[in-house]
């Protein structure tokens, strides 16, 4: 009974964790005004610093990820995952001032240290619970992150206006102390640094993993459905409600809160059928095709000026990113749970590599344009699916 309550409480900490990566990855999405009036204080283009504030979250992620998995892997979740998460605290307090460098190398900073959070969780859901619970895992996880996707549109936008910035990102560096300290309290992980291998043999995993189609496959199939709607969750697509649709701040976070709230819905039914059914592929291969309609109907909704139209194509985004929650399960099933870290690190680079070119180029483009961009992608990754992911369910160690 003991170790179960152990487990579990490690996991919930952990959620609590990922609720603040989720909070930071998307906050930047509602955060138009605050930027608009940086750019002009400081005389640089709005369109550019927001591009900029953006994928330097994710730009810093995806490097994070080349020695997170392995670090994690090695030192445990005890050690490594506390101390990352404290320095997230510290990189939240930079973002708080007001100075154009503080705010980029802060988001930087921020990215690079909450990427060890989700590693962190997978390993312990790997190393804690059987291979039937890791889909309904996984979406916990995602379900939990997508709350906080949703408390980062309207909500902060309510935040925003009242406080301001500096006062609200105060608020989150103190949470994300506490979350640290009850990190290095729940979790009884500590690596496999007693196990002869060093942490440069562990790293050498990540190697291994690259060589197979699998691997590359999950990354690029989830970019293709998950990626392509944060891109525009995240970035780009208050500009596109703003510019095709007239939308003022407050009707745009409420639009992107749709989107949240299908994701979050469907997250958790997704992951219990995948366990339940014994199957993987199936549900991501389901989540490309919806994206592929959900973005098409978002083209058709931007010419005609329908904003039932565009309801509609945000929920269908939403529910694309609810059923492919199956993807990071199927990136670690594939090998051994002690170096499941590097595995859903690897996957991360794939994805979050995506997200963060698509976060560069898509609010520098027309939004028609960018809209066009995704229904492509989204194409793409169901050819991915069906030519480079293998179903995982029934592969045992």
């Amino acid at each position: 009974m003991s170790r179960l309550r152990g487990s579990t409480s490690v996991i919930v900490v952990l959620l609590i964790a990922y609720m603040l990566v989720y909070f930071h990855r998307t906050m930047t999405g509602v955060m138009k005004p605050e930027i608009d009036y940086y750019s002009r204080y400081y005389g640089v283009d709005a369109n550019l610093m927001l591009a900029v504030m953006s994928s330097a979250y994710f730009y810093a992620y995806v490097v994070g990820q080349f020695f997170m998995g392995p670090i994690v892997d090695y030192y445990g979740v005890k050690k490594a995952g506390s101390l990352m998460v404290a320095i997230l605290g510290v990189a939240t307090l930079m973002v708080s001032l007001p100075n154009t460098i503080a705010l980029v190398v802060g988001r930087a900073l921020i990215g690079l240290s909450a990427s060890i959070v989700f590693l962190s969780y997978m390993r312990s859901s790997a190393l804690e619970f059987t291979l039937g619970k890791q889909g309904k895992l996984t979406s916990y996880a995602l379900f939990a992150g997508n709350v906080s996707t949703i408390l980062a549109t309207y909500p902060l936008r309510l935040m925003l206006n009242s406080v301001g910035l500096p006062l609200t990102l105060i608020a989150l560096a103190l949470s994300t102390f506490a979350i640290s300290a009850s990190i290095y309290v729940a979790s009884r992980d500590v690596g496999r640094r007693g196990s002869g291998m060093s942490v440069v043999e562990q790293a050498m995993f990540l190697g291994r993993i690259a060589r197979n189609p699998h691997s590359w496959g999950v990354g690029l199939a989830a970019a293709a459905s998950y990626g392509i709607g944060l891109a525009y969750q995240s970035s780009w697509g208050q500009i596109h409600l703003t510019e095709v649709f007239s939308l003022s701040k407050e009707d745009v976070s409420t639009y992107l809160m749709v989107l949240a709230m299908v994701f979050a819905l469907t997250s958790l039914p997704t992951g219990y059928l995948s366990d339940r059914l014994k199957r993987r592929k199936p549900f991501l291969l389901t989540a490309n095709v919806i994206a592929v309609i959900a973005w098409f109907l978002m083209y058709v909704s931007s010419i005609e000026g329908d904003k039932l139209l565009l309801t509609a194509s945000l929920i269908l985004v939403g529910l694309s990113q609810g059923v492919h929650v199956v993807a990071p399960t199927m990136a670690k099933e594939l090998y051994d749970p002690k170096i499941s870290g590097t595995a859903v690190a690897f996957f991360n680079i794939v994805l979050f590599t995506s997200i963060a070119l698509l976060q560069s180029i898509c609010p520098l483009l027309n939004p028609l344009t960018a809209l066009a961009v995704n229904i492509a992608i989204a194409l793409i990754g169901i050819a991915i699916t069906t030519l480079l992911v293998k179903e995982t369910y029934r592969i045992q160690h």
